[in-house]
């Protein structure tokens, strides 16, 4: 049993079980006339409509958050609309007026506020899965033009290579025995988008959890791998203490790819500082660099101020991958240049953990 759905399906139906209980009461005491039998049993339908409605929901093919997203409009609608009658009420008896009935005349305002306010929550969780598949359309996109395009292209030159080695009428040079090298460079970046590939799948097809992750030992570990291949590398690192997010396992490919690239594209001898700060219940971590900074059609796609396109679209699939994995976990990317484009500063945004 869910304990979200099952919160969030009980606000639905306890509006309901409010609204029967007044209308039944009503209906024993006795109405007078057919107006008031006709109020009466429509907030009794209303209230049964509710009363259903929650264990519909509760096996609805439809996130257990979003399910919270519509009791939370539900409840908006009666508390607001609640409040606001308390307030009429309270004017007309202090003016001397009389309000027929005021219980059931207000349960049938407040439920038809309810059952507009719980529309409203269906169709801001239409637009919610809208954009979540105009974002998975995204992702395919990418994914479709990196295999179709960079893949293709890499596994030619591989063929290419190849056939070269294997041509027994060709002499070849001393440098050309560079040429097993480069296979293996080009298989290995086979293999690592491979993997890429690997986590946008799963990013796709399963549910995100959050638990407390602490970035501290993740960024320290490889920031350790990476000055090995990287000895003329200046680190500062300053995130220690503090750097819980609410995340999931796939963060570490975040801040994998995030910190392969600061240190890969910063030239020979690449500085990097590495800080974070609290901003509310969000921890941002910086990655600033010395390398040329980013392409605009780079920083314009993942920055989401431009769509990706044939014609305009990134170099690679790494930093998609990173805003992928931090927007599914509740977090963001940022991009941006310096003033004097001699670097760049990537900004990572997570929930804080509790």
């Amino acid at each position: 049993m869910n304990p979200t759905r099952l919160f969030a399906t009980s606000l639905i139906s306890a509006t309901g079980v409010g609204l029967s209980a007044i209308a039944g009461r009503e209906l024993l005491d006795g109405l007078p006339g057919v107006a008031g039998l006709v109020v009466a049993g429509m907030t009794l339908l209303l209230g049964l409509a509710f009363i259903v409605t929650g264990p519909i929901a509760y096996r609805a093919e439809v996130q257990s958050r979003h399910l919270l997203r519509i009791a939370g409009w539900n409840t908006l609608g009666v508390v607001a609309t609640t409040a606001v009658l308390a307030l009429v009420f309270t004017f007309q008896a202090a003016a001397g007026g009389r309000v027929s009935a005021p219980l059931l005349s207000g349960a049938i305002i407040v439920g038809v506020s309810a059952f507009a306010h719980v529309l409203i929550g269906f169709n801001d969780v239409r637009r919610i899965r809208a954009q979540t598949v105009a974002r998975q359309r995204q992702k395919a996109a990418v994914i479709n033009r990196f295999v179709r395009h960079d893949l293709k292209h890499a596994a030619q030159l591989l063929i290419g290579y190849g056939e070269h080695l294997s041509d027994t009428g060709t002499t070849h040079t001393a440098g050309e025995t560079d040429i097993g090298n480069r296979i293996i460079e080009l298989a290995d970046s086979l293999s690592s988008t491979q993997s890429q590939i690997a986590v946008v799948d799963e990013l796709l097809d399963s549910e995100s959890t959050l638990r407390p992750v602490d970035l501290a030992p993740l960024i320290q570990e490889r920031v350790a791998a990476l000055q090995e291949s990287h000895p003329a590398a200046t680190v500062e690192n300053d995130v220690g203490a503090g750097a819980t997010v609410l995340a999931g396992s796939h963060v570490e490919v975040a801040v994998r790819e995030l910190l392969e690239n600061a240190f890969v594209y910063s030239g020979e001898s690449p500085e990097i500082t590495i800080a974070s700060d609290r901003a509310g219940s969000t921890l941002e971590v910086t990655i600033d660099d010395s390398g040329d900074g980013f392409p605009e059609e780079e920083l314009s796609l993942i920055n989401d101020d431009a769509v990706e396109t044939q014609l305009e679209h990134s170099n690679g699939l790494g930093l998609w991958l990173s805003k992928w994995v931090l927007e599914t976990y509740d977090g963001a990317l940022r991009l941006q240049n310096d003033a004097d484009g001699q670097g760049s500063t990537v900004t990572m945004k997570l929930p804080l953990a509790a």
